[in-house]
């Protein structure tokens, strides 16, 4: 019998998914994927954030405004 008819064949009750449970992580792994999700979503925010502006500055400079262009330089 293969693998996949034998896990189908099991009954409802003693299937179970093998996910990341972070109750029975360590508390090293919980901090590290806690820490790699802060600097992912700073620098996310960060990106978003400079692109944005530096869009609105070109935009300011091709409508005239001296300050803008300037600060492009």
């Amino acid at each position: 019998m293969s693998f996949l008819s034998h896990l189908l064949m099991k009954p409802m009750n003693n299937r179970h998914i093998n996910l990341y449970k972070p109750e029975f992580a360590p508390a090293r792994a919980n901090a590290i994927v806690t820490i790699v999700a802060f600097v992912l979503f700073g620098a996310a925010a960060f990106y978003s954030i400079t692109t944005t502006l530096d869009q609105q500055q070109r935009y300011h400079c091709e409508q005239g405004w001296q300050p803008a262009c300037e600060k492009l330089k």
